[in-house]
């Protein structure tokens, strides 16, 4: 496989890379088979039922990313962008965790692969399934650093602490060929409406549909909607390829004008300050190239993570019932905290202003007896300030 890209030059756009992904003949058939290999995604029979016909979703509020920091530039790989977001919004879905994860830390430390060789959601699932677990993107060199084509990052310099532990991981199709574009609608729509994120995956076999998707994306403005019909029946040229981006939503209150919301992983344009594009909803999603192979694909990820919270004791004399760690004072145990905890509180009146100026996510517990064995009371600050991170409170009082 190789890497190809272009710069197009705008009036006032400048020159963009916009790298595809470019498999031989064998490398995408073994993608194509891993997506008909794979399990079908559950539908949610209750949404099936109370789903709008017409409406609106978005689920980029709850990935953490930085629109011109999401870029591969000269790297071909798209679909570890794309898989790593799908995982980023079910961290945050599952286990109420909004952070950035690492892209850097599949492509320094999968062995199996060259840092920016093409693949497919198999590939990411086959690394993060031996792996166990995902890092922020915060993480010492797990930022991206990859971008000129080259494996700039060892693996073994990429701080693996803290991580999210990855319990299972499978990629799951979503059916969208043979059942009509009714149906393979809806059944994409009751993904999304999961709260699970897609991989899109999509071929096009022609030089002159890449430059016109270039176009589209380098001088068209975030409302502008791409169809894929006219790419459908052509051959599968030389310089054919495909590319994978991120479906985060839909709209379809207006039936004359209804689309997917796609994040993509080329970074930004003067016209596109979020990152993302518009896919026309009413496209033909049996698509095929002139071989009869299917130019698009529609998958997620079956992702479950284990983050154990720490826990965390405030008791006014220091004992905490031989609990550990103990602290004296509230904001002591907020400070020491990690990235996600549990501070349990004897009860009584503590004179503290707290604050939380850091990215955790922590559940302050008051009302514990001394023991903390049972919550029969309250506990009563002063006041609470977050300026970054969540908190969550039970048996907390302000006064």
């Amino acid at each position: 496989m190789g890497v190809v890209f272009i710069s197009i030059a705008g009036a006032d756009e400048g020159s963009y890379t916009n790298t595809i992904m470019r498999p031989d003949r064998e490398t995408r058939l073994r993608w194509i088979r891993s997506y008909e290999r794979a399990p079908l995604v559950r539908m949610d029979e209750k949404l099936k039922l109370r789903m709008p016909l017409r409406g609106s979703l978005s689920l980029l509020g709850y990935l953490k990313y930085t629109p011109a920091e999401r870029d591969q530039a000269y790297c071909e790989n798209c679909w570890a962008w794309v898989g790593t977001g799908v995982m980023g919004i079910a961290l945050d879905i599952e286990e109420a965790v909004f952070d950035r994860l690492s892209v850097q830390f599949i492509s320094s430390c999968n062995m199996a692969m060259h840092c920016c060789e093409g693949g497919w959601l198999s590939d990411l699932t086959s690394f993060y399934a031996s792996e166990g677990y995902a890092i922020p993107w915060s993480n010492s060199n797990a930022s991206w650093q990859d971008g000129d084509g080259n494996c700039n990052v060892l693996c073994d310099v990429i701080s693996v602490s803290p991580n999210y532990s990855i319990a299972s991981i499978t990629p799951v199709s979503i059916l969208t060929h043979g059942v009509g574009q009714a149906q393979a609608i809806a059944n994409i729509k009751n993904v999304l409406n999961q709260n699970r994120a897609v991989f899109f995956g999509f071929f096009m076999g022609t030089l002159e549909d890449w430059i016109d998707f270039r176009s589209f994306w380098n001088t068209k403005t975030e409302d502008a909607v791409w169809d894929f019909d006219p790419s459908c029946g052509k051959p599968y040229t030389s310089a054919g390829g495909g590319h994978a981006v991120l479906c985060v939503g839909y709209n379809d209150n207006d039936p004359n004008n209804a689309y997917w919301v796609m994040l993509n992983s080329w970074g930004t344009t003067a016209s596109r300050p979020n990152g993302i594009f518009r896919v026309d909803m009413d496209v033909d999603y049996d698509c095929a190239d002139s071989t009869g192979a299917y130019n698009l694909y529609w998958q997620t990820l079956d992702v479950d993570f284990y983050i154990e919270k720490e826990v965390h004791y405030v008791e006014p004399s220091g004992s905490c019932g031989g609990n550990t760690p103990c602290y004296l004072a509230i904001q002591e145990a907020i400070n020491a905290a990690g990235s996600r905890a549990t501070i349990k509180i004897a009860d009584g009146r503590y004179y503290e202003d707290l604050t939380l100026s850091s990215p955790k996510v922590l559940t302050l517990q008051g009302g514990w007896d001394r023991a903390f064995t049972t919550r029969t009371s309250n506990t009563t600050i002063n006041s609470l300030t977050i300026s970054s991170g969540t908190v969550t409170v039970e048996y907390l009082m302000f006064q």
